[in-house]
């Protein structure tokens, strides 16, 4: 499901899908220990569907860790260290639920603007303005994230057509 990228930023993206990120977690340039709560909201075929589940993200310049927690139990934990990818995931956990891809959407709406565009393949490019970011392959706009607040994100997966609206619940003391 996911390879263990020694030493590389990104996984080649197929002509379909965007670049999975795999930032070194010293790129971000500080620290994070956040309380989040995660609001998914995807296409099905029986329609449009709404996810919700809180997120245990810390980071610093060793590691990123990430645990997704749905109805008091732990879908997923993401541990990075900027060499390997190490997930576990509940077994009950929604095939939807990719955490590779939670990881690069996380470091697109949190790492510096100049680390992500170091990181992507040729023909994709990061355009950011105060309060927006929006990931293009060539002229396409492929996803877009918005920050309304200083406690609020809100990530929008044009391709794919999924939604993510973030909302910080605690800032345990280690943002810089």
């Amino acid at each position: 499901m996911l390879a263990a990228l020694a030493g590389c930023a990104t996984v080649a993206p197929t002509s379909t899908e965007a670049p999975l990120l795999r930032l070194p977690p010293a790129s971000l340039g500080r620290t994070l220990n956040l309380q989040q709560q995660i609001t998914v909201q995807f296409p099905s075929p029986q329609g449009e569907q709404t996810r919700d589940m809180i997120a245990l993200l810390e980071a610093d310049a060793a590691h990123t860790r990430l645990a997704a927690v749905a109805g008091g139990q732990v879908l997923a934990r993401i541990d990075w260290d900027g060499h390997e990818l190490h997930v576990t995931r509940a077994p009950w956990a929604p095939a939807e639920l990719k955490p590779e891809r939670i990881l690069s959407d996380m470091q697109l709406s949190l790492w510096p603007v100049d680390a992500i565009q170091a990181a992507l393949p040729a023909g994709w490019y990061i355009e950011a303005t105060p309060g927006m970011r929006r990931l293009r392959n060539g002229s396409e706009i492929v996803a877009e994230v918005r920050y309304p607040d200083a406690a609020t994100t809100l990530f929008t997966q044009l391709r794919d057509g999924y939604r993510l609206t973030i909302r910080t619940l605690q800032d345990a003391g280690g943002t810089q």
